[in-house]
């Protein structure tokens, strides 16, 4: 009992020195934990971390009195900094709510399923909308029955199936991976052992019986692209034939030399993809009819081309372009990104925030309101239509519905929400009003739970708070230092009187800077210009993109050459040429200053500009110290490590 006394009183004892300031402005305070976390945000290659918290002290202290001032000047109010916040608020939220959806578990169960390929079948039961669910349970749990009996899948997915094109292929839906099918079916599928059928499960569609024929190693991604000699979708076989024979002759050209992507134009009835040669976008299995992905994959080294081979569309000819394994480590950053983003698209993210919100609705304080649902219904059905609407027995637009602690959602917004479902088609269309309730109370706590997400996510209040303190220093500086010094010619040129000195130049030279995209045209452009000063311009503007020139004075440690002796007048300097995207630099020497030489206020401007910046950042500061008396906690400070 004594120990642990002890630690509670340690605990309380460390809690209540993190929570004192290491510094006050005004009537302001920053506590060490906030001061620390700043720091650890703008981290310092250094050994001695403890000298390295109190340097930053001071830049932190000037960086809270700049952000006050910005709060005391208005700035927050400012509509383009309300419109920013907003903005990175919106994008914020959406990665708080994703975490909280559990994306990343998502990202790894999406990687874990990459890793095979599942040979699927099912038996397929339609339910139709409004039809009759019992008769379609009873033919799934014949079909089940006789699976266990032992009869083959593919004859009851024949004989049990009300689906026209599951009949057809006995239940057979080819090979399957992660995100070839609606993530209800794929969660299935990837929990049915190889050579095992399911239970009946009912989805959105109705009832199947999966199985699990086979499973191999993914066959990852192809690049394609193809030639189609298409035929009509029910073609007579005279039609079949001649589209044959047709492929035929064009397969001949292709082995006889002639190039594939000037048949693809020239023969090529696809008309998605003979803009693009014939390339079609990178797809992995269940992309495309099973035939045409069956001689895709067959496919192993680029340039290889398929023979001929028919689908309900036509007779194809494939080219491989590339073929992709799928990654097997998740340290393959690219890979996980793609998945990342083919998850954040896909319907498992949805399903997973919908039931995250189910789970936060009591946190949200979600409370039903009691009112007679057929009156609302009712009344839902009377005024849907109208712009106004009229009350209906105990329901009118002020009725409460439900409530997320203070904020009441009232009849009048369901009403809303119900208009604009059915003007525009959407996920919610269709749905009886009892199943869009639910779907609205998630709709709205979704509302609920983003304008209020500071109150429950300590990260987002952190990060929201630390972009509008950061865009407020950017507006207060631009306002007292940035546009203020560039502004003010006259302390400008004030400045650059009492400062002469400082503003000279070095040895220096008149030249033109010639940049060439290419080693090639340097020497060419070079050549033109010996002896051809006062054609520079017509001689590098000549060349389009490809030159650029500027002419000015530069102080000869400035300008891009290799050897920085032998300055002349009219010397064309050695090329240099730049690694990071090949173009090729020299310089025409026009006029050489050996000696140091005062440089005028237009010369100078632009330095000049940069140090009264600082005299005036220094001045503010000044009167910011004045207004908010910055008192220091050393105690405090000889803690911070």
């Amino acid at each position: 009992m004594k120990k642990s006394a002890l630690v509670l009183a340690c605990s309380l004892a460390v809690a209540a020195v993190n929570a004192q300031p290491v510094f006050t402005f005004g009537k302001n305070s920053v506590s060490k934990t906030e001061f620390i976390r700043a720091f650890d945000k703008n981290p310092v290659n250094t050994p001695d971390r403890q000298k390295a918290l109190k340097e930053y002290l001071d830049l932190y202290i000037n960086f809270r009195l700049k952000v006050q001032a910005a709060y005391d000047a208005g700035l927050d109010k400012d509509q383009t900094q309300l419109y920013e916040l907003q903005n990175f608020r919106r994008q914020i939220a959406e990665n708080i709510l994703n975490e909280k959806a559990n994306l990343k578990e998502l990202v790894k169960e999406a990687f874990i399923r990459s890793q095979k390929d599942i040979h699927l079948a099912h038996v397929f039961v339609e339910v139709p909308a409004k039809g009759d669910t019992a008769a379609a349970y009873k033919k799934i749990q014949e079909a089940y029955k006789a699976l266990q009996q032992g009869k083959s899948f593919e004859a009851v997915a024949a004989e049990y199936s009300s689906d026209p094109g599951t009949i057809q292929s006995k239940g057979d839906l080819g090979f399957i991976t992660v995100f070839t099918l609606p993530y209800e079916f794929e969660n299935i599928a990837y929990n049915i052992k190889p050579n095992t059928y399911s239970a009946p499960v009912r989805t959105s569609l109705g009832y199947h019986i999966f199985k699990n024929k086979a499973e191999r190693t993914p066959l990852g991604t192809r690049r394609v692209a193809q030639i189609l000699i298409a035929f009509p979708p029910n073609g007579s076989e005279a039609e079949k034939t001649a589209a044959k024979r047709k492929a035929d002759s064009v397969y001949n050209l292709i082995a006889k030399g002639q190039k594939f992507e000037d048949l693809v134009a020239q023969v090529s009835n696809d008309m998605s993809s003979n803009y693009s040669a014939g390339q079609l976008p990178e797809f992995g299995i269940g992309t495309y009819n099973p035939v045409f992905e069956q001689q895709a994959f067959a496919l192993t080294n680029p340039n290889d081309i398929t023979q001929p081979f028919a689908t309900t569309y036509g007779y194809h000819i494939l080219k491989l372009l590339e073929a992709k394994p799928i990654a097997s480590d998740t340290k393959d950053d690219i890979f996980m990104a793609q998945l990342q983003e083919k998850v954040s698209k896909d319907g498992r993210l949805l399903q997973a925030r919908k039931q995250m919100l189910d789970k936060q609705l009591s946190i949200l304080k979600y409370k039903p309101a009691a009112y007679n649902q057929a009156d609302l219904f009712a009344f839902t059905d009377s005024n849907v239509q109208k712009t106004t609407s009229k009350a209906v027995r105990t329901i009118n637009e002020k009725s409460v519905l439900f409530s997320f602690g203070p904020k009441a959602i009232l009849a009048g917004d369901w009403l809303k929400f119900v208009r604009a479902v059915n003007s525009t088609p959407n996920e919610f269309s269709g749905k009886d009003y009892p199943t869009l309730m639910k779907d609205y109370v998630r709709v709205t706590a979704d509302e609920f739970y983003r304008d209020n997400l500071e109150k429950y996510s300590v990260e987002f209040d952190r990060q929201v708070k630390e972009f509008k303190d950061a865009n407020l220093l950017f507006g207060i500086m631009d306002k007292q230092v940035w546009s203020k010094a560039n502004e003010d010619t006259s302390g400008l040129k004030t400045y650059f009187s009492q400062n002469k000195a400082k503003y000279k130049w070095a040895p220096s030279a008149d030249a033109i800077i010639v940049t060439c995209t290419s080693a090639t045209i340097a020497e060419e452009v070079a050549q033109k210009l010996q002896g051809n000063l006062a054609n520079w311009r017509t001689i590098t503007d000549a060349y389009g993109t490809q030159v650029t020139a500027d002419s000015g004075r530069y102080e000869l440690s400035q300008l891009p050459i290799p050897d920085r002796t032998n300055f002349t007048a009219g010397l064309i300097t050695a090329p240099l040429s730049n690694q990071s995207d090949g173009s090729t630099s020299f310089n025409l020497l026009v006029k050489i200053y050996r000696d140091a030489d005062q440089r005028s206020f237009e010369d100078a401007r632009g330095m000049v500009i940069s140090d009264y910046q600082q005299v005036l950042e220094e001045r503010w500061l000044a009167e910011l110290k004045k207004k908010y008396p910055v008192k220091v906690n050393q105690a405090v400070v000889k803690t911070l490590k």
